[in-house]
């Protein structure tokens, strides 16, 4: 009996400096509205994850007003820019 091992993507990721990467991740958050005025202050660099990502970011706080419209959003686009890109090391 043969046994068959699912073989997961490859994702490749371009590095780049932590500071360059808190500016993307800012200027891609300002291009949405619901998210006036809101900056990722701190990405902390980590292990490798399941994914292959090397960093998170410090949650913002948030006002009442825009916490659903704008966590959705700043969601959205964290996963995505954890996609493409990893931090300098």
């Amino acid at each position: 009996m043969s046994v068959r091992l699912e073989e997961k993507p490859v994702v490749s990721r371009r590095t780049l400096p932590l500071e360059s990467l808190r500016a993307l991740v800012n200027r891609s958050l300002a291009a949405h509205t619901e998210c006036e005025g809101v900056h990722i202050r701190r990405i902390f660099v980590t292990e490798l994850d399941a994914t292959g990502c090397n960093w998170q970011i410090e949650w913002p706080f948030l006002r009442p007003a825009t916490i659903d419209p704008c966590r959705s959003q700043l969601r959205t686009l964290i996963e995505c820019l954890r996609m493409r890109f990893n931090v300098e090391r």
